[in-house]
């Protein structure tokens, strides 16, 4: 295999440290040279996908810090079970879509025609605003 040379000179601490490295490896220090250049250049140019996969992971994070709110906002009771009067939640009203204590359907509270309603308005248009913010982050996620 035909091989090209490089001259280069280097600081001190730069030639004691390969030589350290050589020695730890139990190569020349041209094998050392070659093998800390290579890895050198490989770093050098994967840093683009490094600052890329840097990216991705604040956003992922941003991303799961908007589902933990949401699933925290969600746990909160937004009002009563028309039916059996019980504590409903965000979830149940949401997600599930009935009572988890009779198994009654929740839609009447989301559209109603009793004008007794229990749900607590602020409560849903919070729960709604955070599954707003949910759906905003999952649209923008798609976009990348």
């Amino acid at each position: 295999m035909a091989q090209d040379v490089i001259y280069a000179r280097v600081p001190p601490s730069l030639k004691k440290a390969t030589d350290a490295y050589a020695a730890h490896h139990g190569v020349t220090l041209t094998a050392a040279v070659a093998d800390l250049l290579e890895r050198g250049l490989a770093a050098a140019s994967d840093s683009r996908s490094t600052d890329e996969l840097d990216a991705r992971l604040r956003a992922a994070e941003a991303q799961l810090a908007t589902l933990t709110a949401f699933a925290a906002r969600a746990d909160h009771r937004v009002g009563d079970c028309p039916k059996c009067s019980e504590e409903i939640t965000g979830r149940d009203l949401l997600a599930v879509g009935s009572c988890p204590h009779c198994s009654s359907p929740l839609s009447e509270l989301i559209v109603p025609s009793n004008p007794n309603n229990t749900l607590d308005q602020r409560e849903a248009l919070m729960l709604v605003g955070a599954l707003g913010a949910v759906l905003a982050v999952a649209y923008l996620a798609s976009k990348k």
